[in-house]
């Protein structure tokens, strides 16, 4: 068994397009810019990892950052480790993103994204169990200068992004509406 887990230790639990790179981004800490182009549609990163329980959420941001998605109204699927984190970045916020979901661990480009641009998810698309509601920075036009757990539930924001919504919450949507 010991074989194995050392062999699975190969093999990254997570995949960025060769087109983005991890960075030290200078508002949002560690994040992903393009470093060519990247057109609307075209994968961006592919999420891996461990499962966690919401119940030991708080303690794993404590430890690790804010990272990870809500997969379920009890789970969340994050980064095995920091080593993880530098390599394949994060994706930070904005109310202005460039990317959202096309699977449950599949990000994809939603508008087309230049060479040097920082890429963002609008963390509504994924999460609704935020323990506290946050400052929003993105600096956007469109800025809700608040994230909060219930995000999601905006029309607006449905109307124009319901297709980049994770599967998860796109099912909480269809079964509220």
């Amino acid at each position: 068994m010991e074989k194995i887990m050392d062999s699975l230790k190969r093999w990254e639990h997570r995949w960025l397009t060769p087109k983005a790179e991890s960075f030290d981004s200078p508002s949002h800490g560690l994040g992903i810019r393009a470093k060519e182009d990247i057109k609307k549609g075209e994968n961006v990163l592919f999420f891996g990892g461990v499962i966690i329980h919401k119940s030991q959420i708080e303690e794993y941001w404590k430890i690790m950052g804010h990272v990870g998605a809500q997969i379920d109204d009890d789970f969340f699927i994050v980064p095995t480790s920091r080593e993880e984190l530098k390599a394949r970045g994060v994706i930070n916020h904005s109310c202005e993103p460039n990317v959202g979901f096309k699977s449950q661990i599949q990000l994809c480009v939603i508008r087309d994204i230049k060479a040097g641009d920082e890429i963002f998810v609008d963390y509504s698309f994924c999460e609704s169990s935020y323990p506290n509601s946050f400052a929003c920075n993105c600096g956007s036009d469109h800025c809700r200068k608040e994230i909060t757990k219930d995000d999601w539930k905006i029309k607006n924001i449905q109307t124009k992004y319901f297709a980049y919504f994770s599967p998860y919450l796109k099912a909480k949507i269809e079964k509220v509406d």
